[in-house]
Formats: C-alpha cells, sequence, structure tokens
C-alpha cells in the first residue's frame, strides 16, 4: 500500500479501466491516540478505584466486627462484593478488547465505489471533501470508505475520536475511551451495561454490610451515624476531587491558549519582519534605478 497515491494514481492513469483492489484505496484515518489514552488512563482509574474501595472497606469492617454476624452472613457480604468485582473485571476487559462493531474494510463492504470517490482513488486524491454518499438505504463513508449497509442495522456513525464507522453506535464514552455500540447479544454494549449495574451492586453491597456489621456489633444509631458520616466523606472528598480536576483543567487550557496566542504572536511579528525586509530591499533597488523589486529568494547587493 501507498500512503501518498502517487504511485497508485500513475498506475490507474496509464491504465484506467484497471478495476480498483483493496490495496488501492489510501489508508484509514488515525485514530486520536492522545484522547484515547487518556480516557483509558481515566476508566482504568474508576474501575480499579471503585473496585479497590468495595472490597478494602467491606472486609476492613467485616473482619474487626463481622464476628456476630454469623459465618453464613460474613461470607455471603465477602463473596458477593468479589463477585461484583469479578463481574466487573471481565465486562471491563470485553470493553478494552472487544470489538464494538467496527465496520471493517473488504471487497463487499468498499465495493463498489461511488463515480465520484472512485475518480478521487484513481487521481490520488483525498475523498474527505465530499459528503458522504446515500444510495437508497445504505450509505457510503467517504473517509473510511466503506458502505455503512441499512441490512446490518441502523444506527451506523463514524467516530471522531477513534476514527472508524461503527455499526447500532450509541456513544463514544469518555470515561473508557471505547465507542459504546451493539445490541443485546452483539457489539460491547452489554459489557457497558453489566459493569454499570457492578458499579452499583457492589456499592450497595458494601453500605449493607458495612451498616450490618456495625448495628450488630453496636447499636442502630452508632451504626447509622457511622454509615452517614462514611457516606458523607466519600461525597466530601470526591467534590474536592472534581472541583480540582475542572480547575486542572481550566489551568491548563489558559496555558494552552497563552502558548497559541504567543506562537501566533511569533508568526505574524516574523511575518511583518519579513514583509518590512520585502519593502526595504524593494525602496533600495527602486532608488537604484531598478524596475523589479527583490523576490524573497533573490541575493541582496554584496551577497
Amino acid at each position: 500500500r501507498n500512503p501518498g497515491g502517487l504511485l497508485m494514481a500513475a498506475t490507474n492513469k496509464d491504465r484506467p479501466d484497471r478495476p480498483l483492489t483493496l490495496d488501492d484505496l489510501p489508508p484509514l484515518p488515525e485514530p486520536d491516540h492522545a484522547t484515547l489514552r487518556v480516557e483509558q488512563r481515566r476508566g482504568v482509574a474508576v474501575v480499579f478505584g471503585v473496585i479497590s474501595l468495595c472490597i478494602g472497606v467491606t472486609h476492613g469492617v467485616l473482619i474487626p466486627c463481622g464476628g456476630s454476624l454469623g459465618l453464613a452472613a460474613w461470607w455471603a457480604c465477602a463473596a458477593l462484593v468479589q463477585a461484583a468485582a469479578l463481574l466487573a473485571l471481565c465486562c471491563f476487559a470485553v470493553l478494552y478488547y472487544g470489538d464494538p462493531g467496527v465496520v471493517r474494510r473488504s471487497e463487499s463492504a468498499c465495493f463498489p465505489l461511488p463515480p465520484a470517490v472512485e475518480a478521487r482513488v484513481r487521481a490520488g486524491e483525498n475523498a474527505t471533501a465530499l459528503n458522504n454518499i446515500i444510495e437508497g438505504r445504505d450509505t457510503f463513508c467517504v473517509r473510511c470508505l466503506v458502505w455503512r449497509r441499512a441490512d446490518d442495522g441502523p444506527p451506523h456513525h463514524h467516530c471522531r475520536t477513534c476514527n472508524r464507522c461503527v455499526r447500532q453506535f450509541d456513544h463514544h464514552c469518555g470515561v473508557f475511551g471505547r465507542c459504546i455500540a451493539g445490541g443485546r447479544s452483539s457489539g460491547n454494549k452489554p459489557a457497558f451495561v453489566c459493569i454499570l449495574l457492578m458499579g452499583y451492586v457492589g456499592v450497595l453491597t458494601t453500605l449493607a454490610s458495612v451498616l450490618a456489621a456495625l448495628t450488630t456489633a453496636y447499636s442502630l444509631g452508632t451504626a447509622a451515624a457511622a454509615v452517614g458520616g462514611a457516606i458523607a466523606g466519600a461525597w466530601l472528598v470526591s467534590c474536592v476531587v472534581v472541583v480540582a480536576a475542572r480547575a486542572w483543567r481550566l489551568a491548563a487550557g489558559r496555558a494552552a491558549s497563552r502558548l497559541q496566542r504567543q506562537q501566533h504572536r511569533r508568526r505574524a511579528l516574523r511575518g511583518q519582519g519579513i514583509a518590512d525586509a520585502l519593502e526595504m530591499g524593494w525602496t533600495a533597488h527602486a532608488a537604484s534605478g531598478q524596475r523589479e523589486p527583490l523576490s524573497p529568494g533573490a541575493a541582496g547587493p554584496g551577497e
């Protein structure tokens, strides 16, 4: 495959009747790797943070205070929170390594090319300047160069972050850095819904285990006060984290904007200096009797 398309364009100009193949198509657009890395790290931090919190708090309370619960209840609470964590990890692996339903390039998915797209491919030009082409119920994506068939299950969508067309697209998750798509038995949407449910199950199981252990060890009022204080403390910590993250993003955005303005100012000053130099050269040569001003690449006197 030739990334520049020059060799392919020259070959197709020499043989315009030669049918195109997959090797003649330009490369697929690159995903936004920087954004995806940030989102994936965020997903790892959220999943493992919630799992560590639920298991740590549950066992931290059950071990010293859960003796009065009874052995069966103790093991039930511990097993339930660990089962939720294990299932969440399995869903997390499906989200990260599973296919959400990306429309892959193939002979049937790419061909026949629409005439406008084929003309640009043969000329070695980019087809992204065109709009997506609609034929009946099918749509041709000019960025991926694939047909999005209506029989494959609508809606199809081209994700701007992943730069791929996805079947049965729901949304791009900014926490896990993955497109969420599919139905009840396809794609990664079932794993996404399951990991959300396991998050709720884990948190509720942790709160129930803590409340039950403290109630049996102490009075109900003391247990309720302890659980309420823990919830309030967690809420306060989360608010502080969110505010700090927002402030950091705002400061980073302002720093990036300031740097961009400085770069634009340097370019403007550099361009103004070149313009002043050209004007001075034109004035000097006009005064010496030359009819044409100096070109930017011409040598001045004494050079």
